[in-house]
């Protein structure tokens, strides 16, 4: 079953437009919040569950938005608290966005970390043994594992 069509925000009254609008506004904030909460935790798979919901709350929201900057008029004609109310959803919005991103940053920084470390070690396993072993004869390679070379290219993308 898909979603009920989107009414274009061109066609909408005002004050129904600014209601639409606070209400994609604080959906948004508390899903930003929750994603957050779940980085914090390290709850990859809460993370990845918030994701459809989450696309779909920016993409309504970033379409209202971008009617509204390219006509003004959308909103000029919206009760004033309505409008007040709209505004401090956004920068509300905007402190949740704020912490999710330094969330974000904290989650790759370990996960980046955590590549570093696993390839280093492999690096270290696959290595030579440098130095003279019984007799000045070269030292054997380390034990331990397969003398395979493994390979790890991290991607600094999120």
């Amino acid at each position: 079953m898909s979603a009920p069509r989107r009414i274009p925000a061109e066609t909408m009254a005002p004050a129904d437009l600014a209601d639409r609008m606070i209400a994609a506004t604080a959906a948004l904030a508390a899903l930003i919040g929750q994603e957050t909460e779940a980085l914090r935790s390290r709850n990859r798979e809460e993370v990845a569950n918030l994701q459809a919901e989450k696309t779909r709350l920016a993409n309504d929201y970033a379409m209202d938005v971008q009617s509204v900057r390219s006509r003004k008029e959308l909103l000029d004609r919206a009760p004033a608290e309505r409008v007040a109310r709209l505004k401090a959803g956004m920068i509300e919005l905007d402190r949740a966005l704020a912490l999710n991103g330094e969330a974000l940053a904290a989650a790759r920084s370990v996960s980046e970390g955590l590549i570093r470390m696993v390839a280093d070690a492999m690096s270290e396993r696959a290595a030579p043994t440098l130095g003279y072993g019984a007799n000045a004869a070269t030292a054997p390679r380390r034990t331990g594992g397969s003398a395979a070379v493994g390979s790890l290219t991290l991607d600094s993308r999120i």
